[in-house]
């Protein structure tokens, strides 16, 4: 379909980046945004790492409390949360495991113990017969463990966003500061043109530009390259796009990556990038405002506190086995 560039852009910008073909284009497929790692919700969690240690109230052998152990680690590992099995140390973050029976049922149930002892919330388990914990099976913890870790994920979120809502410096109630290094690697003036209109459209009320890198909380970088590619569908030479954004924390740790790709007519793009590399630079920065907000979790809401100091609910309640405990 032929349409004006203008009108293209401000009709599907939210959904891509456009490479020009001539003054009047016609496009053989969007340009493509990847948002990449986009940074777990638990970047900045209450724990740096969560103490997992092997239950001594279990209902299992010794051995296989371990496994269970092991199984949940994994499984909170998936959901972006640095758990192991160790021994806890003062100053860690536990999350205790207690297994006992309920209405002729096995149920596990864990505590999220912060590093001064307090019991910061806790969550009932997935209900299992007594015969199948038993027997230590694999396949039943690896269950259990699936069924809790995002539920525990989401407690250590909530935790995290209250703490936040509380630090009147957290990015809850401040603008994130970004250093930007800079657009490298565009033929003709698009390192110019995608950096200028990148700067203006990352700025809003949650996102600034910091010109020291050293005061930035973020830092991103923009590469571009731009290779030889097969002919196109009508036997003309193309060549391909790419650009890379990176989101690094102050930290020096990768936050996220935004991609961007496409093929475009073999050199369209050597002197002038004009309204192309202003989309580009206007979606980059949305992409990157989602992985600064999914990075650092300003976004999420705090976990309620409540008369006895903690939250407590069930994680699941298939065939109403379970039931709130006071």
């Amino acid at each position: 379909m032929r349409v004006y560039l203008r009108k293209y852009i401000r009709a599907y910008l939210p959904l891509s980046i456009l490479f020009v073909l001539t003054g009047c284009i016609m496009v053989p497929r969007p340009f493509e945004k990847r948002e990449g790692k986009l940074g777990g919700p638990l970047s900045q969690p209450p724990p740096s790492r969560l103490i997992i240690p092997v239950p001594t109230e279990s209902l299992l052998s010794n051995e296989d409390s371990k496994i269970f152990a092991e199984t949940l680690a994994r499984a909170m590992v998936v959901e972006t949360v640095p758990a192991v099995v160790t021994p806890a140390q003062k100053g860690d973050w536990i999350l205790g495991v207690k297994v006992g029976l309920q209405e002729n049922m096995v149920k596990p149930q864990y505590s999220i113990i912060s590093p001064k002892g307090k019991v910061e919330a806790v969550r009932d388990g997935m209900p299992v017969s007594p015969a199948e914990w038993s027997k230590g099976d694999k396949g039943i913890f690896d269950q259990v463990a699936a069924q809790a870790a995002p539920i525990i994920t989401e407690v250590l979120t909530g935790l995290q966003a209250r703490r936040m809502e509380l630090d009147p410096k957290s990015l809850k109630h401040r603008a994130a500061q970004i250093y930007f290094q800079g657009v490298k690697g565009a033929p003709g003036d698009g390192n110019e043109v995608i950096a200028r209109q990148f700067v203006v459209s990352i700025v809003d009320q949650s996102n600034s530009i910091q010109l020291k890198e050293d005061k930035a909380d973020y830092k991103v970088t923009c590469e571009v390259s731009v290779t030889n590619g097969a002919a196109g569908n009508t036997h003309n030479p193309v060549q391909h796009v790419e650009i890379v954004w990176k989101i690094i924390d102050r930290k020096g740790n990768e936050a996220g990556k935004v991609t961007q790709i496409n093929d475009v007519p073999a050199h369209s793009l050597d002197s002038s990038w004009g309204d192309v590399g202003a989309a580009i630079g206007e979606e980059a920065a949305g992409g990157i405002k989602r992985v600064i907000s999914n990075y650092s979790g300003r976004n999420n809401k705090p976990l309620p506190e409540t008369k006895n100091g903690f939250t407590k609910s069930p994680l699941v309640a298939p065939l109403g086995l379970l039931s709130e405990h006071n």
